[in-house]
């Protein structure tokens, strides 16, 4: 029997099936098989398949990042456990002018994998396509740190008008809209990475294509069969090739949280990247030493669709929001470490502290209008859609449909604005209160309920260029009291992510964005269990 026809038979093996398989193994220190591979191949259970492997199309889903930071090296990289930027195609970087522009001195010799230079025009590039309306990136409202970028991106500037130059091929020289003293914390994210001008502008849309990607980073790829494996090898030309110890990482598409388990039970995984187990068997998975879970950095919310009447009014809202109770929510059916959410912004950055929503009075009136829950096709949006559907009913007399989908038919449904009412969820990309509020900046990208408020647009701007961090602070808590007072979403719970991990797997760190660079990655032979029982 093949390890591919194994891999698509688990595929299709149930829950019941995983729960006498793997949690009768009471003997057992570790859940998985954790005897060490003999060579250096890492394989991940990477959810869903990405939207795309060009940096300027992904939603931003944990797989894809991860992919992202394999192909393509960035001025920065994160540490493995802190996440503070460490150098990489940048070898130091300096603010000047009260942190309103930024020098990057970049490291000489770095190649794409097809031997051209890799230099700051890059950058200029990358950033200027990024914001381009046509490109359609999710995430260009990042850029607006720099100087004219919203307005590129609104299409009111060309892309040469961005805050961005290259006096020298190793100078990067980043002029902001204001004061930005945080901006090398961002540099690591994907969307500060370049891309290459060179492939794109031979092939167009299939730059992206095996035998066409190019990249800089750690990895290159090897091929990609959409919805059934994406793999990956050490990159030859890679600048820092001696310090990366993998020689192949394998991606594996797969969202059901069954399937990851009974893969990773089997050996057939090595590693789940964070949110996909199944939530029922969570109190017993925490039992075994190789199950990880990372801080509490998400929140999960409503999505109201401002747009589509009855959800344009803010009382409407404010009704369905009022009917949750959010403390059963996390605690009778999440079963995980989630805890009810009062603000969008999730507890853990340093000096900010968040306004919070009054406490909900209970529903005094019915709401009997039909609508639609929809939610992604994984858990545990289903769970949640489900309580909701059930709530609603009991205390509104709401008779709400549910409809999931998979993940990118989701997203692309919830960008088009084609919903009612959606089980959404977010990451904090970076330790800046932004990372959630710059969402409902006007219409950025990511704001699917489509709510536009000009005081709340007002206190995004005012802050962008205070220089003093505890009064920025006060105005981005204005901001969210803002956001939570119209309701445009409605908070439910903050969670961290919970993973299997290979005990011999070093590398991949815990830390509160679940990102885990594969350059830092190794597999440690050496390893054996410290305990006399079975280890499967």
């Amino acid at each position: 029997m093949s390890a591919r026809w194994t891999r698509r038979h688990l595929l299709h093996t149930g829950l019941s099936g995983l729960t006498l398989a793997g949690c009768g193994r009471v003997s057992s220190a570790y859940f998985g098989n954790t005897l060490p591979p003999e060579r250096d191949i890492l394989r991940v259970g990477n959810a869903a398949e990405p939207r795309s492997l060009d940096p300027h199309k992904v939603e931003g889903a944990l797989g894809e990042l991860n992919l992202c930071m394999a192909l393509f090296d960035g001025l920065s990289e994160y540490h493995p456990r802190t996440l503070v930027p460490q150098p990489a195609l940048a070898l130091g970087w300096y603010p000047e002018n009260q942190a309103r522009r930024w020098i990057f001195k970049l490291r000489p010799g770095v190649r794409w994998n097809d031997g051209t230079a890799c230099s700051a025009q890059d950058f200029v590039y990358s950033w200027r396509r990024a914001l381009d309306p046509a490109t359609g990136c999710p995430y260009a409202n990042l850029l607006y740190y720099l100087k004219n970028g919203r307005a590129i991106n609104e299409g009111k500037l060309p892309t040469a008008a961005l805050g961005v130059s290259a006096p020298d091929p190793l100078t990067l020289r980043v002029e902001m809209e204001g004061p930005v003293a945080f901006f090398p914390l961002i540099t690591s994210f994907f969307i500060f990475r370049p891309v290459p001008e060179q492939a794109i502008v031979a092939h167009g849309d299939e730059w992206t294509r095996p035998g066409k990607l190019v990249t800089n980073g750690a990895f290159t790829l090897a091929h990609h069969r959409p919805y059934d494996e994406i793999r990956l090898l050490r990159s030859p030309t890679y600048w820092d090739r001696s310090n990366v110890r993998l020689a192949e990482a394998v991606l594996l598409p797969i969202v059901e949280g069954a399937q990851n388990v009974n893969l990773y039970l089997t050996g057939e995984l090595d590693v789940t990247v964070g949110g996909v187990l199944p939530r029922p068997l969570l109190p017993e998975l925490r039992r075994y030493r190789d199950f990880r879970a990372d801080g509490r950095f998400i929140t999960y919310y409503l999505s109201f669709n401002c747009s589509r009447s009855p959800f344009d009014r803010s009382a409407v809202r404010t009704l369905l929001g009022s009917a949750i109770e959010r403390d059963e929510l996390a605690r009778r059916y999440l079963k995980g470490d989630a805890v009810a959410a009062t603000s969008f912004i999730p507890p853990g950055i340093p000096g900010y502290t968040s306004p919070g929503s009054a406490p909900a009075s209970p529903p005094r009136r019915s709401f009997l209008e039909r609508f639609t829950i929809h939610c992604a096709n994984r858990e545990p949006d289903r769970t949640v859609a489900a309580v909701l559907q059930s709530r609603w009913k009991q205390q509104l007399g709401a008779a709400p449909q549910v409809s999931t989908e998979e993940l990118q038919t989701f997203l692309a449904r919830i960008r088009r604005h084609d919903y009612d009412v959606a089980v959404t969820r977010w990451g904090g990309d970076y330790l800046d209160p932004t990372t959630f509020l710059d969402l409902y900046d006007g219409l950025a990208p990511k704001n699917y309920p489509g709510w536009d408020d000009s005081l709340y647009r007002q206190l995004l701007a005012v802050a962008r260029r205070e220089g003093d961090p505890q009064q920025r602070y006060h105005l981005l808590a204005r901001a969210e009291a803002r956001l939570l007072a119209e309701a445009p979403i409605w908070p439910l719970f903050h969670t961290g992510l919970e993973y299997l991990q290979k005990p011999w797997l070093t590398g991949w760190e815990p830390n509160l964005q679940d990102l885990h660079p594969l350059k830092y990655v190794a597999i440690d032979r050496s390893w054996h269990s410290p305990f006399n029982a079975s280890s499967g």
